[in-house]
């Protein structure tokens, strides 16, 4: 049959490399040089050999060359000749627990480091996530990729077949191919393995036979005999016989594609090596068939074909996110796993992203450099921290502490970026007109948006000032409230680095201030005023402390300002009033318990469960402090709980069951009510000491609506409560537990009600007539590795999984009137995550700065904003905001400094430049944003050249 009229079956070879998962780091490092030195030698000797694909990221070529440096020269000759394909993203990382801007933060380094060793992949290969988020259209297309590779999961029910048109929220359209059945490993394990082992890997035949299968390496020590076997001898020779069949099996498996004549054969799978012998398989394939032909060949020859061929009219649209059951199938259920790790990622990003580089940028205009080198390597950290593996934590406890290194390293370097714009901010700031004596305090506030807040802030005065009570006054002269919490001696060292560090001794005050009105991404300065002294010799009758009888806090269990009364209820719950609507809440901050054999990827409760609500706890209540500004009642439960479950093997072999023998877990809730809040604080501190179980936090709200409203990357995703069921009326219930950001909301017309939280990830609202928020605390499991379906990788030894010990959250209920999309819950959300910045200092000399001065200010609050940094390849500066709502906004974006703003682009999210846009004479940007639209805006500023 001649060529031409031949199908053609396009044969892609590569690896899917995780940086770190079944062993760690340095383990896995050696694994890939390894790999690497045997791709330069194969792309050396075999010309046939077409091209290598390195699983869409490129962190393994830097991973590569900072062991093998001298190697760098002939990665570059490959990946310019197409024969390495790299990137566009830097690492792979798992995309619900992460902030949105961290997708466009990995793809931007991915595509300049690719793009620097001759680049990137055109094609947006992602088949690491664990589900797809509902913006990747739009974020993939903002990069120039409209073709996407989906992996878990998009089921059969919604894209019978293969390709798709895949539309996000804001209306941006992709063509996306889920590949077929077993997706990026088909033609591997169904053809590959069997032709070259003389064994179907899906069969009882794929097993390791001692003795005829080459030389195998094993520690037999105590200490790590746990660990995998190795071969040291690899077996591969070409069983010809098993040719034909094992290719038509991987053909096969591609029967859904809309091009039956044009298939993909995806040839690779986790840490797979390049497979010196596939194009010997190929020419041999070659000779056998009649009415097929096999190339070696790249993703990007084969979408081009795609698109060349295909009819998109007949092409079905699937909408919003990709993240369909069973949860197997995208790893549903890791959400909740190794909660630390998610709380202290959320933490970075809340310091960098949202802090660090905004107060970066203010610094820049007063005069500091921008520490672009000191943000790049706490950037890396949190993006190396991002891999799918490693944020969830399914890995060896070893892995984790590595995870949990570089997420500090980010933090730190953060949070001295900060500290450093603050310094210089204090610096610049004029002080002639307060005495050398008085005590100053400034107000930070990174966000664009104006906030005034009740903060928690340390006063240091000097010991012999004698000083008893201060007001606080701001840069008007106005007195603010402030309520006083402690007073306590102290010597603490003030750092010189032109001497030793001197010692002060101090009166440390602790109070709690209102701030008034912080200008947005500015700051506000305030003086402590002395008011009485008092003789620190006097052994009796110390001051007294007086009282104006406006203590939030009515009674020991019961707190109340204008808009919320608020009551601890004998089993440690709250009840809320909302005085303005006389709605009222009940059963709110209850704790759920129930059994989990699963592992880390799939919750899976034993079938002889038993599962525990707090309701029936009765509590230990305490007011812990009260004051006209803030209060804080206590409460504590014991939960008995059984120690351990029994996991069945395959669902079938073993006891599956709670234990008979019970630990106590004991729940400590502090609520917190702030003068002019409509949102109570809650943290809660929970000592794990049970095994095998998962905990989550009960909210019956009783608001009536068929919705649920999380936050979601650059959107907010309205999900069903009632379950979505198949053609025979059935669903997996672990789907129904869903991926957030910030926040969860219900609402309809008139009442709503929202958790705000910045350390949670995982939720599911309860299809029941209380309409319950159930958030996931965490998940206890065993550290058992899927190595392999029919083998794993146990390491009963390490219990890491099983969170044991204090674990610490933070969040909020907020309460408004309105529907979600006419409330401020983003703005709320925004400011609980990224708190004032609070600092102490003096008189000086040589500043020139107001006491009160906004830099930037993004208008109206339905514009939130993601980003505001140093553009990646121009002297100039980013501001990406979005709009979560349906309808189009009009706003404006205010810079307030010196010198003009020069010029304004609109960019797309690799920052290439579109269109130029107006500036005012105000130095203001007048922006229109369409509903659920990102859109990034790149400024010149005055004295910045390009």
């Amino acid at each position: 049959m001649d060529s031409m009229n031949k199908d053609k079956g396009y044969i892609v070879t590569h690896t899917h490399w995780d940086r770190e998962w079944r062993y760690p780091l340095w383990e896995n490092r050696m694994k890939l040089v390894d790999l690497m030195d045997e791709l330069l030698g194969i792309l050396e000797s075999n010309k046939d050999y077409k091209a290598f694909m390195l699983d869409g990221q490129s962190v393994m070529v830097e991973d590569y060359l900072e062991v093998r440096p001298e190697q760098k020269d002939k990665i570059i000759d490959y990946v310019k000749k197409g024969r390495m394909l790299i990137g566009p993203w830097y690492s792979l990382p798992d995309l619900y627990p992460i902030d949105g801007e961290c997708l466009i933060r990995n793809l931007l380094r991915g595509i300049r480091y690719s793009d620097s060793l001759g680049g990137h992949l055109k094609v947006a290969y992602e088949s690491f996530g664990w589900g797809q988020t509902a913006q990747f259209p739009q974020i993939y297309k903002g990069f120039g990729l409209d073709t996407v590779i989906v992996g878990k999961n998009v089921s059969k029910e919604r894209a019978p077949e293969s390709e798709f048109i895949w539309e996000g929220p804001d209306g941006s359209k992709v063509l996306a191919t889920r590949l077929g059945q077993h997706a990026r490993a088909n033609f591997f394990m169904n053809a590959y393995i069997d032709i070259m082992y003389g064994k179907p890997y899906l069969s009882d035949e794929y097993k390791y036979d001692w003795g005829n299968m080459g030389t195998i390496y094993h520690q037999a020590d105590e200490e790590s005999h746990h660990t995998d076997y190795v071969k040291l001898q690899y077996t591969e020779k070409m069983h010809e016989e098993r040719i034909k069949d094992a290719i038509d099996l991987a053909w096969e498996a591609t029967n859904d594609t809309n091009v039956k004549d044009h298939r993909v054969l995806m040839d690779g799978s986790d840490s797979t090596t390049p497979q010196p012998m596939i194009t010997d398989v190929i020419n041999k394939a070659n000779e056998i068939y009649e009415d097929k032909e096999f190339i070696h060949s790249t993703l990007e020859e084969y979408t081009d074909k795609l698109i060349e061929v295909l009819d998109f009219d007949k092409l079905k649209t699937v909408k919003g996110e990709l993240r369909d059951g069973p949860a197997c199938s995208c790893s549903a259920n890791a959400l909740a796993t190794r909660p630390e790790l998610k709380i202290l990622n959320k933490r970075v990003q809340n310091s960098l992203l949202r802090s660090a580089e905004p107060l970066s940028v203010i610094g820049t205009m007063i005069g500091m450099d921008y520490d672009t080198n000191f943000i790049d390597i706490a950037e890396r950290y949190m993006l190396l921290s991002h891999a799918h593996d490693s944020i969830n934590g399914v890995t060896q406890d070893k892995t984790v502490d590595d995870v949990k290194y570089m997420l500090n390293q980010a933090l730190e370097i953060s949070e001295v970026i900060n500290n450093k714009a603050c310094k210089q901010l204090v610096k610049q700031i004029d002080t002639k007109d307060f005495d050398s004596k008085d005590i100053l305090l400034m107000a930070v506030n990174p966000l664009g948006r104006n906030r005034r807040e009740t903060v928690k802030v340390y006063i240091d005065i000097p010991r012999e000032e004698q000083i008893w009570d201060f007001d606080i006054q701001d840069n008007l002269g106005n007195i603010l409230e402030k309520q006083v919490i402690s007073r306590k001696e102290e010597v603490v060292p003030v750092d010189d680095m032109h001497s030793r560090p001197w010692p002060f001794y101090i009166d440390r005050y602790c109070i709690y201030m209102d701030t008034g009105v912080i200008p947005a991404g500015g700051y506000k300065v305030y003086k402590v005023v002395p008011k009485t002294h008092f003789n620190r010799k006097a052994l009796f009758w110390p001051e007294m402390r007086k009282s104006k009888g406006n203590e939030i806090a009515c009674s020991t269990n019961t707190m109340e300002n204008k808009y919320l009364r608020v009551k601890v209820e004998p089993n440690g719950t709250i009840s809320i009033i909302n005085k303005e609507t006389g709605k009222s809440y009940t059963n709110l901050n209850y704790f759920e318990d129930t059994g989990d054999c699963g592992d880390y990827w799939i919750y899976y409760p034993p079938y002889n469960n038993k599962t525990f609500t707090s309701l029936g706890s009765e509590a230990r209540i305490w007011v812990e402090d009260n004051g006209p500004l803030s209060s804080t009642i206590v409460s504590e439960v014991i939960m008995k709980l059984p120690a351990y479950s029994y996991r069945p093997d395959n669902g079938v072999m073993g006891d599956s069951k709670r234990s008979e023998e019970e630990k106590d877990i004991c729940i400590t809730s502090y609520y917190t009510l702030k003068k002019d809040s409509k949102k109570v604080d809650i943290k809660v501190k929970i000592n794990n000491t049970a095994f095998d179980h998962r905990l989550r936090v009960m909210f019956d709200t009783g608001i009536d609506t068929d919705y649920s409203y999380a936050a979601g990357h650059f959107t907010v995703d309205k999900r069903p409560i009632t379950p979505l069921k198949d053609k025979n009326g059935e669903y997996y219930p672990e789907m129904q537990t869903l991926p957030m950001q910030n926040f969860i909301g219900l609402s309809n017309d008139n009442d709503g009600l929202a958790v705000i939280n910045n350390c949670l990830s995982e939720y599911q609202v309860m299809d029941n007539q209380e309409k319950t928020i159930a958030i996931t605390l965490f998940r206890s499991v065993r550290n058992i590795i899927c190595t392999e379906f029919r083998s794993a990788g146990v390491f009963s030894h390490q219990m890491g999984g099983q969170s044991q010990g204090v674990l610490e959250y933070e969040y909020g209920i907020y309460v408004h009137e309105d529907s979600f999309e006419n409330s401020d819950v983003f703005d709320i959300a925004d400011r609980f995550n990224v708190p004032v910045r609070l600092v102490q200092t003096c008189k000086h000399s040589g500043g020139y700065l107001p006491l009160e001065k906004s830099f930037y200010m993004i208008e109206p609050s339905q514009l939130v904003m993601s980003a505001f940094k140093k553009a990646e390849d121009r002297n100039s500066f980013i501001i990406r905001i979005y709009n979560p709502t349906n309808n189009i906004v009009e706003g404006k974006i205010s810079i307030n400094m010196d010198s003009v703003v020069k010029e304004g682009y609109i960019t797309n999210l690799n920052e290439e430049r579109e269109n130029r846009i107006e500036i005012t004479e105000e130095n203001n940007v007048h922006v229109s944003v369409a509903g659920n639209k990102i859109q990034t805006i790149e400024l010149v500023l005055g004295g910045n050249n390009e």
